[in-house]
């Protein structure tokens, strides 16, 4: 039931066989954002590795109507890397008298047609795959679950991680509650797909210990790619004076800022006057702001610490490129996809030794540490803000290191949809 690994090797792309015509993904909540979180980033991912291979459609779940529908081509300009649509449904099916009450329906727009009914794409779902990429509440997934297998698609998950359900103190309890529904509802799918052997082996142990029918569950590690951005192949060799760190995560409690700044601080001191700066990206989260109080206030108080709340693609190249290296100072991940991100810009990482962050960390280019204490993060921070020589070390290894593309990762999630 379990297999892949998490770092796998990249499926050759010229031997992936067009045996899937169509697959449609469901993305109800990215769609509506141009935020780049880490499950976006993902989402946007797939999109694009999968197109390369075959046809690939974005779709919303309407709750009103019951049904998957279409993205307005608003929505679906948030996603990236899928041909542009237009609004309307093809004209050739005006000639067709089937579709003339669709065409009073939607007045001719695309987007309010339920797929089934759709002349492009009803008369292929049958056999299609419908893909969940994202985060979901789990009457969601079992509302369009239903609804699929009603016309002949099959059905898979992306999965992230058990977090909220192995330490719920460290979310809020509806959360938690919620988190467990969506996961019971991955249990009536044809295919799991878990970004890392961590999440494959904690969502095995999730469905046994509740009793839960157990689909195909297929470990596949993310991409590391940043879209848009090159992979840097040079290190960074100079400096101002100022050695600086990068934390890139949304101000949420397991992401430990407050650790991280109370380390950086006392790091800061033992430096013998060599001048450093922590700069952190990352939205405040809804349902911690006090999070974002907590790093507004060591901002203002620290001139060592920046803030830069979100940012865009450009920006955050920048951020990478004058940093001299990265800290990634969370306390538990289902992959930890900043350590990769940081890696693709050629930086060295201050990282966890647990878990999947270890697993990643592994390749080279990362210093790990026991991220629960804080006199270990800041005698890492201590040990490559103080040592150039390592920090070029870890860069060289970073540089060294083989990376998973998007194409990639498409390529082997469509090679496991065709073994299921």
């Amino acid at each position: 039931m379990f297999a892949g690994e998490g770092n796998s090797q990249a499926i050759d792309l010229s031997n992936v066989k067009q045996s899937i015509m169509q697959i449609f993904l469901d993305t109800s909540h990215t769609s509506y954002s141009s935020a780049r979180t880490g499950i976006q980033s993902v989402v946007r991912g797939l999109i694009a590795g999968l197109s390369r291979q075959c046809e690939v459609h974005a779709l919303r779940w309407s709750f009103r109507k019951g049904c998957l529908t279409p993205l307005k081509p608003k929505w679906q300009s948030n996603l990236d890397h899928l041909p542009r649509k237009m609004y309307h449904l093809p004209l050739s099916s005006l000639l067709r008298p089937a579709f003339w009450p669709l065409w009073r329906e939607t007045l001719g727009m695309d987007y309010r047609a339920p797929i089934h009914l759709h002349p492009s794409h009803g008369p292929n779902l049958k056999g299609s795959w419908l893909i969940f990429p994202e985060l979901m509440e789990g009457h969601h997934v079992r509302l369009a679950t239903a609804y699929a297998r009603k016309y002949g698609m099959r059905v898979a998950g992306i999965f992230y991680d058990a977090i909220p359900w192995l330490h719920p103190e460290l979310v809020l309890h509806w959360s938690a509650r919620d988190h467990e529904d969506y996961m019971t509802a991955f249990a009536g799918l044809d295919v799991v797909i878990p970004i890392s052997q961590h999440s494959a082996a904690d969502y095995i142990r999730f469905a046994q210990e509740k009793g839960l029918p157990l689909p195909p569950v297929r470990a596949c590690g993310l991409a590391s790619q940043i879209f848009g951005q090159k992979r840097e192949t040079l290190l960074k060799v100079k400096n101002s004076g100022v050695v600086k760190l990068l934390y890139v995560a949304t101000l949420e409690p397991r992401k430990n800022h407050a650790l991280l700044m109370g380390a950086f601080e006392e790091a800061a001191s033992r430096l013998n006057g060599q001048k450093v700066e922590l700069h952190l990206v990352g939205g405040v989260y809804p349902s911690a702001p006090e999070i974002g109080e907590e790093v507004r206030a060591a901002a203002t108080k620290n001139p060592g610490i920046i803030w830069h709340n979100r940012v865009g693609n450009d920006e955050l190249r920048r951020l990478y490129m004058d940093c001299d290296f990265t800290v990634y100072a969370t306390r538990i991940e289902g992959f930890g996809l900043p350590v990769m991100e940081s890696m693709w810009f050629g930086r060295p990482c201050l990282c966890s030794n647990e878990a999947v962050i270890a697993e990643n960390a592994a390749g080279g280019g990362c210093l790990m540490v026991d991220m629960r204490d804080p006199k270990a993060v800041a005698e890492g921070i201590v040990t490559l803000a103080g040592q150039p020589g390592l920090r070029r070390e870890l860069g060289e290894q970073v540089l060294g290191r083989k990376l998973k593309t998007w194409d990639e990762y498409g390529a082997e999630v469509l090679e496991i949809l065709k073994t299921v």
